[in-house]
């Protein structure tokens, strides 16, 4: 009796931490997610008033966020990897550049803006 008592705990904490580990991994995504659009709507504000001091100091953070949790999108949800990829590096690259385009970068940051939303209506 004591060897099942054992082999039921010892099954029901295995899939506890299983289940928490897959949970994990859908709030790292969620979390990240939240952050880069804090950070889209951070940039959108600085290129819709022309500071591109703000423009050079915001659109650069969103390749440090996005690392934190790339793999696993790209690992979950390929087509959301595939948008986000296609609009994040024009917009880190047009928040760099030597002369702010405002009308480019605001269409880029609401593309990249679209795709992180889609993302997190799945990740919910």
């Amino acid at each position: 009796m004591k060897k099942l008592t054992s082999l039921v705990l010892a099954i029901g904490l295995g899939s506890a931490f299983v289940l928490a580990g897959c949970g994990s991994t859908n709030s790292k995504v969620s979390d990240g997610v939240n952050k880069m659009l804090d950070t889209t709507t951070q940039l959108s504000k600085a290129i819709d008033s022309g500071d591109q001091a703000k423009v050079k100091e915001v659109g650069p953070k969103l390749e440090d966020q996005w690392a934190t949790f790339e793999d696993d999108v790209k690992k979950d949800n390929k087509d959301s990897y595939g948008k986000i990829e296609k609009y994040l590096d024009p917009t880190i690259a047009g928040s760099k550049a030597p002369q702010l385009d405002k009308e480019a970068l605001n269409t880029l940051n609401n593309q990249l803006t679209d795709a992180l939303k889609e993302l997190a209506n799945k990740t919910k």
